[in-house]
């Protein structure tokens, strides 16, 4: 039987050890541990680090020489073990400290509950770029009650981080479709639901350009838009070694509609993933994606 460092690295053991690293271990040291993570990660060279790898040669185009690659491969991987120990230092923290772990602008949060005022629903579609986790939490701490689609079939790690989100207002649900009914009913009746909008999904079976590439991006978070006539935000966090982490985003973005259901969910998808191409574009080796991203197209076309 074959164990990916990915299976190892999303048990419930690993992420217990790291809430309780997060918990007894300074920031300083915390960090350093970090490092040395990265520092293996990069010697070895496991099968995640080639995923990691191969994303960013395609970010960065066909001309970019091995020793830039690998310097942003190790920085996605010291920056991930960075970002954890965040996310897991500020859970249980004071609602002011939340706020205060990511800079998200006020004008965002006035938009948001204006609308919510007016009836109509909210779609954030958040990206996995930096902390996003510490972002979830920063935006539950403003007692927005928010509903997050989270990745269906959690492994036992995502599990208790699931639960744990639960404990700072949010109500977590992987994608069924009973929670994709609920979702439903929450937009159509002015309240709001957070999801990813980056992450692979093969089993949509629709080929969205990104980057220059086809790739599998999510087509769900669009047909949500469309049939809950929902207000879509696009939502992206970086960091900045002087400042810390900040929250960018882009909306309100109105649905195109057509009469044509179908092309609506592409194009507005397309409109969807050219924002987030700006994102990842702007910090390629803050983009916490390690799935491979862009598939063998040609071949998976012929199958």
């Amino acid at each position: 039987m074959r164990v990916r460092l990915q299976d190892i690295t999303s048990s419930q053991v690993v992420t217990r050890l790291g809430l309780f690293i997060a918990r007894h271990m300074s920031r300083r040291a915390g960090y350093g541990l970090a490092r040395l993570v990265a520092n293996q990660i990069a010697r070895r060279k496991p099968e995640i680090y080639r995923t990691v790898e191969a994303n960013l040669r395609h970010i960065l185009g066909p001309d970019v020489d091995t020793a830039t690659v690998e310097r942003m491969t190790w920085q996605v991987f010291y920056h991930a073990g960075q970002t954890y120990y965040d996310f897991f230092h500020a859970i249980g923290a004071p609602r002011e400290e939340v706020r205060a772990a990511v800079a998200i602008p006020p004008e965002l949060i006035r938009q948001v509950k204006a609308i919510i005022e007016t009836g109509r629903g909210i779609l954030l579609l958040g990206t996995h770029m930096s902390n996003f986790d510490l972002t979830g939490l920063a935006l539950g701490a403003y007692d927005l009650p928010i509903q997050m689609l989270s990745l269906a079939n959690p492994v036992s790690g995502f599990r208790v981080l699931n639960r744990l989100r639960a404990l700072t207002g949010f109500e977590v649900t992987p994608i069924t479709p009973e929670s994709l009914r609920g979702a439903i009913r929450r937009l159509r009746t002015g309240g709001i639901v957070l999801t990813g909008v980056d992450r692979p999904i093969p089993q949509d079976r629709e080929w969205v350009e990104f980057l220059g590439r086809p790739a599998y991006l999510p087509v769900g978070p669009t047909r949500l838009a469309l049939l809950t006539d929902a207000v879509v935000f696009v939502g992206s966090c970086h960091y900045d070694a002087e400042k810390g982490y900040a929250l960018e985003y882009t909306g309100p973005v109105e649905m195109v509609r057509s009469g044509d259901r179908q092309a609506d969910i592409m194009t507005n998808t397309r409109r969807i993933a050219a924002i987030v191409e700006t994102y990842v574009r702007a910090h390629p080796d803050q983009w916490m994606m390690f799935h491979p991203f862009w598939p063998d197209y040609e071949a998976d076309r012929a199958s």
